[in-house]
């Protein structure tokens, strides 16, 4: 009777960790400016060279770079792709604002550019809110567990 007390406590105790930092968690992690690219590929150095002169001019942006080899790297690039109507075809694939581009050229520049300033200007969703269901991240929910454990074996043994 009393370890099934202890065990409710402990779950109670992890739903609240989970309902108190989930959603902050969710909300800091929103880009404006989500990066998909390989590793050695120069066309990606090419504009990141780009992007690092309008982050000098924009400090403010939030510029995420996601190697296509990382965990979940090519679901999330194919469901962001899927919502912005592209074929990511080549390396690499850019999404800001209402805006994704593959690829490289002095028009993908122009472009990034352009999407970038109207983003700082008037404002732009983060490409993660196309997404219906934002996915939480593991190391997150892992963080929370181990709160909740530590907290039930501190009050309980």
């Amino acid at each position: 009777m009393k370890s099934t007390r202890h065990l409710l406590t402990a779950g109670c105790l992890t739903l609240l960790l989970f309902l108190l930092f989930v959603p902050a968690a969710a909300d800091e992690a929103d880009p404006d400016v989500i990066v998909f690219y390989q590793e050695g590929c120069n066309d990606c150095r090419q504009m990141d060279e780009v992007l690092d002169d309008l982050l000098a001019v924009y400090p403010e942006l939030v510029v995420v770079h996601i190697e296509e080899t990382e965990l979940g790297a090519v679901d999330l690039m194919w469901a962001l792709s899927a919502k912005y109507g592209i074929f990511p075809s080549k390396f690499p694939v850019i999404f800001v604002g209402n805006t994704a581009l593959t690829g490289v050229g002095r028009d993908k520049e122009m472009l990034l550019e352009s999407a970038v300033r109207s983003c700082v200007f008037h404002g732009c969703d983060s490409p993660m809110s196309r997404l219906e269901g934002k996915p939480i991240p593991w190391l997150t929910i892992l963080m929370i567990l181990g709160i909740a454990l530590f907290i039930g074996v501190v009050l309980f043994a």
